[in-house]
């Protein structure tokens, strides 16, 4: 399982985050996906395996006649 350690943080040249993103060339599009999902759960702060339902009563759809 991934973890994501809250304590550090850097920021600096782009060169750098190139070097950072190369150790995932290698995975594949599942093992990508887990680890987006994974974020995507840290930085909203809901469960890995349960994601929050999309509210559907605050859109509407409306046919086009044409």
């Amino acid at each position: 399982m991934f973890k994501l350690d809250r304590n550090s943080f850097s920021s600096g040249k782009l060169s750098d985050f190139k070097i950072e993103s190369d150790k995932y060339v290698d995975y594949t599009k599942e093992e990508k996906l887990a680890v987006f999902v994974y974020l995507q759960s840290v930085a909203y702060n809901y469960p890995v395996n349960n994601p929050p339902k999309m509210d559907k009563t605050i859109f509407s759809a409306r046919k086009i006649n044409g």
